[in-house]
């Protein structure tokens, strides 16, 4: 089942290493997306902490969800970034693989955003 799911993300299964790539590109999406959670948050926690006026610290649902959707993009360059300088990628996994793990990551990170909302004292700018 394992190999199924590592080959979805594989354009060419052909090569003997077929296994080893895919295993290499979802970890990297994985850790794209957490990575990218992280700093989104901090980014978040930093500019409420700037802000001089209690008022200025509490954000709107749109701002918190704008906020969630801007780093959607730098996950996607990191991501192009990524699958275009290495070769196996860019030779294995394919233009279907990119979008397939792209899709995977900006899952896995609006999942933690919305998650990481929840569980802290932001949850009402969430929801």
């Amino acid at each position: 089942m394992l190999l199924n799911l590592l080959e979805w993300f594989m354009d060419d299964s052909s090569p003997a290493n077929w296994e080893e790539v895919a295993s290499r590109w979802v970890i990297t999406a994985i850790v794209i997306a957490v990575l990218g959670a992280g700093v989104i948050f901090a980014f978040k926690a930093f500019r409420k902490s700037m802000a001089e006026i209690a008022k200025k610290k509490i954000w709107t649902r749109g701002q918190t969800w704008l906020l969630i959707l801007v780093g959607i993009f730098p996950i996607f360059l990191t991501l192009l970034a990524i699958w275009y300088f290495d070769d196996d990628f860019s030779n294995y996994a394919k233009i279907g693989g990119l979008l397939k793990g792209t899709l995977l990551a900006w899952f896995l990170y609006v999942l933690l955003m919305a998650v990481g909302h929840l569980v802290s004292p932001w949850r009402r700018e969430l929801i």
